[in-house]
């Protein structure tokens, strides 16, 4: 039982680990180009925040700042979940950064030569878009997402899309808007690259989403292997009292973090309750915060 104790604890200081790592470098590549782009205006060219390449970064960088903080709490209590709705802006800024990355080199780099991917754009176009979809992949915070979450996820793209079209078509360069950078028109109607564009956003977000859901499941999957299927309920709870104590040393005395998803895929499994294995958890902890402060 201690080997399964230990596994589930390295499991989640190893998923803590790789959410801190990935999300530093994903702040700091993010925010250091854009920084270095706007740094670098000099006010007779486009200016950075017309382009999607920037707001996805920015999108990308904010949603890896508020991991750093549970992948850090993680790491110290053991136990990393962050809220779902962390997990769905990381998703949206994988999607946004995946598209921006498909789009610099099967469009921009074929019709605009090498500036896509060097200097500052190669950290916006290729390093980032690659470390936030490494970050969201590798993190496995077992949460799934439906269909209805996809397209919640994908609506800054589509803010963007919309802005974009009014922008350069509607309102148009001679009026005050903007120039046609991403050249939407330069080789067929505007509404083709929109289909294009809309297209291409689905594609990359379903292909995350399928990719997540899969790494989610083999998650479970592996929390599901630790436990023999012939354990008796005494056992089970014995184990759940024993991650308690572990837990209550390592816990402040002012919160107390309780593993409920895990104990609820022991409950489906076996012939106990999600109220039992809860207390002998609880009751664990508590016994060795006691114990501890007692010393």
């Amino acid at each position: 039982m201690k080997q399964k104790k230990k596994y589930l604890i390295a499991l989640e200081e190893t998923r803590s680990i790789v959410a801190l790592i990935a999300g530093i470098l994903v702040f700091c590549s993010a925010f250091a180009s854009v920084f270095i782009m706007a740094r670098n205006y000099n006010g007779t060219g486009i200016h950075p925040l017309q382009y999607f390449t920037v707001w996805s970064n920015i999108l990308s960088s904010i949603a890896a700042t508020f991991m750093i903080p549970y992948a850090v709490e993680g790491i110290r209590k053991k136990r990393f979940s962050p809220p779902r709705w962390i997990v769905v802006l990381q998703y949206s800024g994988a999607i946004c950064l995946a598209i921006t990355m498909v789009a610099a080199l099967a469009l921009v780099l074929p019709t605009q030569g090498s500036q896509a991917v060097t200097g500052t754009n190669f950290w916006l176009h290729i390093v980032s878009p690659v470390l936030t979809i490494v970050l969201f992949q590798c993190v496995e915070t077992g949460i799934t997402f439906s269909r209805k979450t996809t397209i919640f996820t994908l609506i800054p793209y589509w803010v963007y899309m919309l802005v974009y079209l009014v922008m350069v078509v509607i309102v148009g360069e001679e009026n005050g808007g903007w120039t046609d950078f991403y050249r939407t028109r330069a080789f067929w109607p505007a509404w083709v690259s929109a289909i294009l564009m809309l297209a291409i956003g689905f594609a990359i977000s379903l292909t995350l989403r399928l990719l997540h859901n899969k790494r989610a499941t083999q998650y479970w999957k592996r929390i599901a292997r630790m436990w023999s299927k012939d354990l008796e309920p005494t056992e089970l709870l014995i184990e759940a009292f024993g991650l308690g104590r572990y837990i209550g040393k390592q816990s402040d005395t002012a919160e107390l973090v309780v593993p409920l998803d895990v104990f609820i895929v022991i409950a489906r499994q076996y012939d106990v309750t999600l109220d039992k294995l809860t207390k002998a958890y609880l009751k664990g902890a508590l016994d060795s915060i006691e114990e501890r402060d007692i010393k």
